[in-house]
């Protein structure tokens, strides 16, 4: 992939955080043609001129346009080239229901790295260039089978038995090929969800859905749970109606995601106790103050060390607003590289 020429369209409005990615680009890729809109009407025209694009890097937030509206629209107008949704929002729901939707990726841009970048451009394009394949011809190949470094399999459309599935299904599910084709669809999702699961397969049989795309809940042999995005389109398999399922295991970035949120619930919580418990006693304090400046005695070190007192007191609550003020500004939930 890094001999291979890509067209890359950055649509980042930070431009610290363009710089960044640029370089991370460069790093890794040869031959490289990249981009750069700053914001919503820019990256329209950009897309109506006609030129191709390998992959969009897309930040969820413009000064123009945000969120899933903008996701939306995006994806719409690039007509199946592969977004990879660059952010600053460590907001899971949005990851969750950006993945449901196609997206291809979704990078935090804080853990943003020049070999986390590239592996996720080149899963995007490869991924984009195999549903191109099989939506074009519904046929197998085995060296797509072999060499594909995620999960994939065929099953049968009516019974569900699985007919064929790649190597690397065999590593993550911990199930030998012979096991695998012994067995069916429902056995390798949690027991509580096969009715969502037959729901889904009606739905998808009235509605004649050729391809669709989701989050779902799979078991390993070893009894493990883990989350994956699924893609996933019929085909014919030796006269044999069936679908082809890619499989990506998410479950380490929807952790990531659930922590960073814990996290910022704390780092509120850390903000609420400076702000209520820390400063109460130098409250008391101000006011033991006021009432020994009341006292009428003349005493000139009583006054100079009260002043002192005073304004060692101040400087003491100068300092925990300070850090309040700063604890209330890392929101995650709400962070932006701007």
């Amino acid at each position: 992939m890094e001999n291979t020429k890509i067209n890359v369209l950055v649509v980042e409005d930070n431009p610290g955080d363009y710089l960044l990615i640029e370089d991370h680009l460069n790093e890794k890729f040869n031959h490289l043609v990249i981009d750069h809109c700053a914001d919503y009407q820019s990256v329209l025209t950009r897309l109506d001129s006609g030129k191709d694009s390998s992959v969009i890097l897309l930040d969820l937030n413009l000064p123009d346009f945000d969120g899933m509206a903008l996701v939306e629209s995006v994806q719409k107008k690039s007509e199946g080239v592969p977004i990879i949704i660059l952010t600053g929002y460590s907001d899971i729901k949005i990851a969750k229901e950006s993945l449901s939707k196609g997206i291809s990726d979704f990078l935090i841009k804080d853990d943003i790295t020049a070999e986390n970048l590239y592996k996720a451009i080149v899963y995007a394009i490869e991924r984009k260039k195999f549903l191109c394949e099989q939506q074009k011809s519904k046929v197998v190949y085995q060296h797509l089978f072999n060499f594909t470094p995620q999960p994939l399999w065929l099953y049968d459309a009516e019974t569900l038995q699985f007919l064929d599935v790649n190597e690397a299904a065999v590593r993550k599910y911990g199930y030998s090929k012979e096991e695998f084709l012994s067995m069916t669809i429902r056995e390798i999702r949690p027991k509580n969800e096969l009715k969502a699961l037959e729901k889904q397969l009606t739905k998808s049989e009235e509605e004649r859905q050729q391809d669709f795309a989701g989050l779902y809940t799979h078991t390993l042999k070893s009894g493990e749970n883990i989350q994956v995005e699924i893609h996933s389109g019929d085909m014919e398999y030796n006269g044999r109606r069936a679908r082809i399922v890619l499989s990506n295991d998410i479950t380490d970035k929807l952790t990531h995601l659930k922590t960073i949120e814990e996290q910022n619930k704390k780092l509120k919580k850390i903000a609420w106790t400076q702000s209520h418990i820390v400063r109460a006693p130098i409250s008391r304090i101000l006011g033991i103050l006021n009432l020994i400046e009341m006292i009428t005695e003349d005493s000139d070190d009583l006054s100079f060390l009260l002043s002192q007192l005073r304004v060692s007191t101040n400087e003491m609550d100068t300092i925990v607003r300070d850090i309040v003020n700063e604890s209330q500004l890392i929101n995650l939930e709400n962070y932006e590289n701007d």
